[in-house]
């Protein structure tokens, strides 16, 4: 460690000890020869610097283990981090996905009430998006529904959502999107209702749209601590 970045816990311990050495010197008898009051000089400034010697190394010592106490804590923190953005990315890469026992049950649910048409489309570029939109449709198509799709479409815009984005262009007298979002309700499958943009759809229409699966915010991941 750098001497400008520490006290001089030794001066004090120094100067106690010229100051010892001189009572000792003053203190010793006069007719005390030379050699003796100057062995007992040294005997004093051996004894307080040594003292001040180990004073010196615990401090050091002390100041290293809070230097490695916080060079740990911020390694952990930086590990802590690196999980969460591994979560992170394991979270965004996982698909979306009918199981195939939900798929049987809501086809199963949904030919009940005779055959529907419906349109299904997804973002484009998504192979997520598409592969969950293809999942979607298939079931639709078990339930002996007229399911159109997927398409690829950005009539809707950029949408980010987790849940299938039910659009119905209104028509009156119209019950599918009814049967559609009690189903997806049934079964636990998230979705949304949305009014779709003007003149988007043709009259009648009701259309499943898979936007982009949003990701986790990203995670900051401290700087590694030197």
């Amino acid at each position: 460690m750098p001497g400008s970045e520490m006290p001089l816990p030794w001066l004090p311990a120094l100067l106690i000890a010229a100051l010892s050495a001189g009572a000792l010197l003053a203190a010793a008898p006069a007719t005390a020869n030379a050699s003796r009051r100057l062995r007992l000089a040294v005997i004093a400034i051996l004894g307080v610097s040594a003292l001040a010697a180990e004073v010196w190394q615990a401090l050091t010592v002390r100041q290293e283990i809070a230097h490695l106490e916080r060079n740990d804590r911020a390694k952990a923190q930086q590990i802590a981090a690196l999980h969460q953005e591994l979560a992170s990315f394991k979270e965004r890469m996982r698909g979306r996905a009918l199981s195939a026992e939900t798929a049987a049950e809501l086809a199963a649910y949904l030919q009940s009430f005779g055959s529907r048409t419906v349109v299904v489309s997804c973002i484009p570029n998504d192979v997520e998006a598409y592969e969950y939109a293809t999942s979607i449709a298939d079931a639709l198509r078990s339930a002996k529904w007229d399911a159109r799709g997927p398409e690829t479409t950005t009539i809707f815009g950029i949408i980010q959502a987790v849940g299938i984005n039910v659009f119905n262009s209104g028509a009156p007298g119209s019950d599918t999107t009814k049967i559609l979002t009690d189903a997806l309700a049934k079964f636990g499958i998230p979705y949304q209702t949305r009014v779709p943009p003007s003149e988007a759809l043709a009259s009648g229409t009701v259309e499943l749209f898979i936007g982009a699966k949003p990701g986790p915010p990203a995670v900051a991941v401290p700087p590694t601590a030197h």
